[in-house]
């Protein structure tokens, strides 16, 4: 990162949290795929995003890890928020090309983060008062665990047969229209989730083999087979929290290999 300015930009889009240094010194965390989507969602804008609760507490917690890494904080011993800022950014990261040029245009910012030093004095007085509701929360939390230990092996069987019970992906009729809508719906939808990563341009080949056109019910199976082997594959190496979910297209190749068709064995055998 080499540069954050004044926010001068009308475009709306904040990957993350950085704190007040300058130049190298400076330290930042991006925001999860997850996370990005809560602060860029089309009720929250540049102009009201400080009355957003859920803005806010996203900030706070990405500020404690910012707080944690940025040398600006070493000699505090509770550091706190003191203001937060929405600057313009321009970044230095590699892995995130599109990112870069956005920000060569302005369409990128950061929340800037300012600390000071926190409340560190200890209240003598309700020093024994804390201890005896610390003991209080502790009793009751072994009794909590206890019932939820029996809840919850009450409820496994429960969940276990309805799961048992529940119809299969992709498993409706393969002639009628509902299952070729089910095959494009499970790729569409993919896609769309890996477009809203923050390094979406890395996934062009992923992308081009999930997308489609009108299709054979044959084409469309074939298609989910293939777009599920890419982006697997792609995504293998990325951290858990940033991948894409690949649960229900999952289920449903898993449903389509069971059905042992002639033109999926050698996509299936990826399987």
């Amino acid at each position: 990162m080499t540069e954050i300015s004044r926010l001068k930009y009308i475009q709306w889009r904040p990957i993350g949290v950085c704190d007040t240094g300058v130049g190298k010194e400076r330290k930042a965390r991006m925001f999860t795929r997850t996370d990005l989507a809560t602060v860029t969602s089309p009720k929250i804008s540049r102009d009201n995003w400080r009355q957003h609760p859920e803005v806010l507490k996203l900030i706070q917690r990405y500020a404690l890890d910012v707080a944690a890494l940025s040398p600006l904080t070493d000699k505090m011993q509770s550091p706190e928020i003191a203001a937060i800022e929405l600057v313009g950014a321009v970044l230095g990261h590699d892995q995130t090309p599109v990112l870069n040029q956005e920000s060569s245009a302005g369409r990128v910012q950061f929340f800037q983060v300012s600390f000071k030093e926190g409340k560190t004095k200890i209240n003598l007085a309700g020093k024994w008062k804390k201890i005896f509701q610390f003991l209080l929360l502790t009793a009751f939390g072994i009794i909590g665990t206890a019932l939820i230990i029996f809840i919850v092996s009450q409820l496994s069987l429960f969940t276990f047969k309805k799961t048992q019970e529940s119809v299969a992906a992709c498993s409706t009729n393969r002639q009628k229209p509902a299952y070729s809508e089910e095959l494009r719906t499970l790729r569409t939808t993919l896609v769309a989730e890996l477009n809203s990563l923050p390094a979406w341009s890395t996934f062009k080949e992923a992308r081009l083999n999930c997308i489609g056109g009108r299709m054979s019910v044959q084409q469309q199976e074939q298609r989910l087979l293939t777009c599920l082997s890419t982006v697997r594959n792609r995504t293998q190496n990325m951290p858990l929290k940033s991948r894409p979910n690949l649960k229900q297209i999952q289920a449903c190749a898993t449903t389509l290999c069971k059905k042992n068709l002639p033109h999926l064995y050698s996509s299936c055998k990826r399987f």
